[in-house]
């Protein structure tokens, strides 16, 4: 009879570590699903970082030359990710967003931040795998009037990262 007695206890105690577990399971994957990236959480957020590793196949970076030595074209550099020919992304970087802003002095914004900056906003820091999940042209479309930045994995520098603001273009996005 205490055998029966002492494996009920024993049979209730791992029944109750069994929920505890599942409950755990339950809330990390619901907590899981609501801060992971999709491009329907991704529609809702007005700002978007976009991380630039050039190592990446398909990930092109090219700066501006500047022959007539304009000012406009001092800092001119293009991003691009090109999956194929038709659905080539790029993203512009320079010190002013247009000549109407250069003339104004009004310059893009360009800040230096921690590298624990790349922890802390994961969700909404996209990269060329994330517009090649969910296909470039509906990313760009979900993309092309947010405020976006752009973290150059070449401009990375001990703990400290360079995030610049940058335009977005897709030459052939529009067409059909």
């Amino acid at each position: 009879m205490k055998n029966i007695i002492i494996m009920q206890k024993h049979h209730h105690k791992t029944v109750n570590k069994m929920k505890v577990v599942l409950i755990f399971c339950i809330a990390y994957f619901s907590l899981n699903k609501i801060y992971c990236q999709s491009l329907e959480s991704i529609k809702k957020i007005d700002t978007i970082y976009i991380y630039f590793d050039i190592s990446k196949e398909g990930s092109t970076k090219e700066h501006q030359i500047n022959t007539q030595k304009a000012v406009f074209y001092e800092n001119y550099i293009t991003y691009r990710f090109i999956p194929n020919n038709m659905n080539t992304i790029f993203f512009l970087s320079n010190t002013y967003k247009n000549f109407d802003n250069m003339r104004k002095g009004i310059k893009n914004d360009e800040r230096i931040e921690k590298k624990s900056f790349l922890k802390k906003y994961k969700d909404i820091i996209l990269d060329y795998d994330f517009f090649a999940e969910n296909g470039f042209k509906k990313t760009f479309f979900a993309l092309y009037k947010k405020t976006i930045y752009l973290i150059d994995e070449d401009e990375i520098k001990g703990r400290k990262i360079k995030v610049k603001q940058v335009d977005i273009s897709c030459a052939t996005c529009f067409e059909e």
